[in-house]
């Protein structure tokens, strides 16, 4: 069964847990802080709508199809 993810508080949480470089400028800190936060709220995004419309899948078959889709559009 795949888990619920609720993409504001996974990015949020992303967030935290990557802090910026200290030797960064204001402005690449908040560019670094701004990009990780977008790509973390589309993914956990992306992973609802599979999960949703695959409920027999399991979380770690998902992971996989996002993965994938991550690796196509290289």
């Amino acid at each position: 069964m795949s888990l619920s993810i609720d993409p504001k508080q996974f990015a949020q949480s992303v967030l935290y847990a990557n802090p910026s470089d200290p030797l960064s400028t204001a402005d690449e800190k908040a560019i670094e802080g701004l990009e990780l936060y977008l790509t973390a709220y589309r993914l956990a995004e992306k992973y609802e709508r599979l999960s949703t419309s695959h409920n027999t899948q399991e979380t770690s078959e998902i992971l996989q199809m996002l993965k994938d889709n991550e690796d196509n559009n290289m």
